[in-house]
């Protein structure tokens, strides 16, 4: 597998710290940031394959962040994988109404959590 980059954003330390190890083991390349400096790690030439963007922030920040994403002409076609606890009160159309792939539960399944996003970053299957 090459070395593929996924940004983590999500506004606890803790959390990203958790999935960027877990991530890192799977063998990706981690970049973290907080929401409020996500747009601004791109200032830099980051340009990743996959966004794991957390929608359990205060307010609406993270639809705001996921929004702001989508307007950098740089990374307008990476796919941002929505992370969230409130699963019960977000539907999957909403979140792809903002820009989303789709969504994860957590705490995560994390077996199934690497598998879906080895899924995401593989490149599709050529029809014979």
């Amino acid at each position: 597998m090459a070395h593929r980059t996924i940004l983590i954003i999500d506004e606890d330390p803790d959390h990203r710290a958790i999935l960027a190890r877990l991530l890192r083991f799977s063998g990706y390349h981690v970049i973290e940031a907080a929401p409020s400096n996500a747009p601004d790690r791109f200032s830099s030439g980051i340009r990743p394959d996959l966004i794991l963007c957390s929608l359990s922030l205060p307010g609406q920040c993270a639809w705001e962040t996921v929004r702001q994403l989508h307007t950098l002409s740089e990374i307008a076609a990476v796919p941002i994988l929505a992370t969230t606890v409130y699963t019960t009160l977000i539907k999957r159309s909403q979140v792809q109404s903002i820009g989303c792939v789709d969504y994860v539960d957590k705490p995560f399944d994390l077996d199934g959590l690497i598998t879906y996003v080895r899924n995401l970053l593989s490149p599709p299957a050529i029809a014979a």
